[in-house]
Order: structure tokens, then sequence, then C-alpha cells
């Protein structure tokens, strides 16, 4: 199946280049999300947390 070589080619492709550049496109999108993001720091809940 030849559809499958060239898909089977341009993920090699990708991993080889991701490697070689030291990048990966999918941490950069996956970083972006929402729940990503990291919240203010509040002590007094970050305290009350620890404290049990």
């Amino acid at each position: 199946r030849p559809a499958a070589r060239w898909l089977a080619a341009g993920v090699a492709g990708g991993l080889v280049f991701s490697a070689l550049t030291d990048t990966c496109g999918m941490a950069k999108v996956l970083a972006k999300l929402p729940h990503n993001r990291p919240r203010a720091a509040d002590l007094d809940a970050t305290l009350a947390a620890l404290s049990g």
C-alpha cells in the first residue's frame, strides 16, 4: 500500500526533524491549552492545604 508507506515516511521525517532541532510541535500546542496554564499563587490557600 503506497499511501501507508508515504504516511509512515512523513511521520518518520517529522520525528527525525524534531530530534535534530530539539523541538516538539505537539508540546507547544499542548502548552497553550488553558488547563496547562499556571494559576496565580495564593499563599493563604497553599498554607491551608499544607497544614491539613
